[in-house]
């Protein structure tokens, strides 16, 4: 079988315990590899080669010479950081009664390879292109499986969170809420008699639409860096924002909802504008209830926007000790619109019970 050339020039960081011994070990893989190194940096301690890892992340580390203890600490703190990417390590471990000792410890630290320090640059070669090959294809396979995680949190029309995403990061901003780490207000977005778009326009018209309302909503003056957003179902959206102060928070959903109100969406020749309605349900630092409540709370609020007008948001304040058993999630398009009592500037406000 003939033997797969690296696809690009292999980064190397050689680690001896001799500066000569690493020279002659540095000139020796240079003049075998040739066109094939793009680097090779050479350090005699440990620490200063764990450094240089962080620095230049090389393809490709080379520990020779040390006793046992020293490599498979290096080799330990490497896959540490090793995250997205792979770092190919080789071994050059000395042939002495303790040999069988060494190989064993290095492979349990996670080396790639572990060889003896008297192998020919021939083998070497050949060890450190394999090595580097596993190391791309590592890689390949880690991009993909983080690919298929994050498709498998993602909605795909909007590319915002999908529930599974949402309901990931909204247990831990709970928590950390429990914790005293923190407020939050939770936001539940509808857009207003959606279907009419979908009747009078067509079903391509309602995807772009959604698509588009996803984007303004994610955009990062709506969201700061703890905040997210997720597509709850249809054309309804969650949000979480972050923050103590629960006026300046409802100040923020009015923002995300004039911004949607504001926008004018083009497709195929036709033009379309939608308002929405939202519910808001704020709990401070250190709420000690469940989260089914609050996401049940700004449910609720958003039905009272529905029912007062549409096109507001409605918040509540929410305390520890609260039944919300008697919600249930509710039929919210396109009924008719009931009266605009207690609207004020778009923004019905409700005290904490």
């Amino acid at each position: 079988m003939v033997m797969q050339l690296p696809s690009r020039p292999i980064s190397l960081l050689l680690v001896c315990h001799s500066w000569n011994e690493g020279n002659l070990l540095r000139i020796g893989v240079e003049e075998a590899l040739g066109d094939l190194l793009s680097r090779v940096e050479l350090k005699t301690d440990v620490r200063q080669a764990f450094e240089a890892y962080k620095e230049n992340h090389p393809d490709v580390v080379i520990a020779c010479g040390f006793e046992s203890g020293f490599s498979e600490a290096l080799t330990i703190n490497i896959r540490k950081l090793d995250g997205k990417r792979h770092t190919g390590i080789i071994v050059m471990a000395p042939v002495d009664e303790n040999v069988d000792h060494t190989v064993a410890n290095n492979y349990h630290a996670g080396a790639d390879d572990v060889i003896s320090s008297n192998t020919s640059l021939a083998i070497l070669r050949s060890k450190l292109i394999t090595v580097f090959n596993h190391k791309v294809a590592a890689d390949e396979l880690r991009a993909a499986i983080h690919k298929l995680a994050t498709m498998s949190l993602t909605d795909e029309l909007t590319g915002l969170a999908n529930m599974r995403g949402f309901l990931k990061k909204f247990a831990q901003s709970v928590q950390r809420c429990s914790q005293g780490k923190g407020g939050l207000a939770v936001l539940m977005i509808d857009l207003d008699h959606f279907k009419r778009i979908n009747d009078s326009m067509n079903h391509l018209v309602g995807s772009h639409v959604i698509k588009s309302v996803g984007q303004i909503i994610g955009r990062s003056e709506h969201l700061g860096n703890e905040d997210y957003a997720a597509r709850y179902g249809g054309d309804e959206y969650i949000v979480v924002l972050h923050g103590d102060d629960y006026q300046r928070l409802i100040l923020r959903a009015d923002e995300i909802r004039k911004s949607i109100v504001s926008g004018e969406f083009r497709f195929q020749g036709f033009v379309a504008s939608v308002t929405c309605s939202v519910g808001l349900c704020f709990v401070e630092s250190c709420f000690k209830g469940s989260s089914e409540d609050i996401v049940k709370e700004a449910d609720s609020q958003l039905y009272k926007s529905k029912e007062k007008g549409r096109n507001q948001v409605s918040a509540k304040k929410l305390g520890d000790s609260v039944n919300l058993d008697h919600v249930r999630r509710t039929n919210l398009v396109d009924g008719d619109a009931g009266s605009n009592d207690n609207r004020v500037s778009g923004v019905n406000h409700s005290k904490a019970l």
